[in-house]
């Protein structure tokens, strides 16, 4: 697995087109990126805030979250104590099967499920996953097909559930997924020149776009203005400078690609709640 930009590649390490991690860090959290893959965040313990296109999803205790693929989406926070299960799969290898096009317009929105949104459509998903989660960990004979099935299962519930209220958005998937592939060369022109001086206009051209569609763009696939990201993704790349060097801190706002130290201390503090001093000194 590799992140180039934001889009994440090369998820699949087994001989089949399926991912499963069982995740139980405190406190875990992980930053903004995409892949063509479709994701099923199982909440099985405590609490996590996940962001989709710019809009909070807070899982309780059994809630779960379908992520279509080519959306971007970050896990902003997980309680203490709390375990959840990432569930990756591919949609494309699906389309072998007959009737698989009349479902996979409910496949490319995002849905929560939980007790709110229906007890029993929650229930029903919730035991399929657990003996997919069963089955990925006992891996006994012909276990790969046993997994496809409970992925069918869930499709099937999920389909039925939402086939009353439900767009035929067919194809909105595959145009989003070429949209991001066009808009990651931001994401990597951003990556390659964050310390340099960059403009609107600079990323723009690298995407391929007007900046007035580019801007628009952004914000859509993002949820945040392209000015935002690029101070969210430079104080990145200073946090890692401050626990990891005892550089002053002037030169780590400059290489970092902050034109003034005053112009850094505002706005790291505002990202993190604090001074990049005090962040250092806390070892946060």
């Amino acid at each position: 697995m590799k992140l180039e930009g934001l889009h994440e590649k090369e998820i699949f390490t087994e001989h089949y087109p399926f991912r499963l991690v069982e995740n139980t860090a405190d406190e875990f959290k992980y930053p903004m990126h995409w892949h063509n893959a479709a994701e099923l965040v199982y909440n099985a313990e405590g609490t996590c805030v996940i962001s989709v296109s710019g809009d909070e999803y807070s899982l309780n205790t059994g809630d779960l979250l379908l992520i279509p693929p080519g959306e971007i989406h970050e896990i902003v926070s997980c309680s203490r104590n709390g375990k959840r299960y990432f569930i990756q799969f591919n949609i494309s290898t699906l389309d072998c099967f007959g009737g698989i096009n009349d479902v996979k317009p409910y496949l490319e929105r995002i849905i929560k499920i939980s007790r709110d949104t229906g007890p029993e459509l929650r229930g029903s998903i919730e035991k399929c996953v657990t003996d997919l989660i069963r089955e990925h960990e006992r891996k006994d004979y012909a276990y790969a097909l046993s997994l496809n099935a409970r992925i069918f299962d869930i499709i099937v519930l999920i389909a039925r559930s939402m086939a009353k209220s439900a767009q035929n958005n067919e194809n909105a998937g595959s145009r989003k997924v070429a949209g991001l592939q066009q808009i990651n060369k931001a994401f990597e022109y951003i990556e390659r020149n964050y310390p340099l001086h960059i403009t609107l206009k600079d990323v723009s051209n690298a995407a391929g776009f007007s900046e007035y569609y580019f801007s628009r763009l952004f914000k859509e696939y993002t949820g945040q203005s392209f000015l935002n990201y690029l101070n969210y993704y430079r104080v990145k790349q200073a946090e890692k400078l401050l626990k990891s060097t005892e550089r002053p801190v002037l030169e780590i706002a400059l290489e970092s690609g902050f034109n003034s130290l005053a112009t850094f201390n505002r706005i790291f503090k505002k990202l993190k709640g604090c001074s990049p001093t005090y962040y250092r000194k806390a070892g946060m």
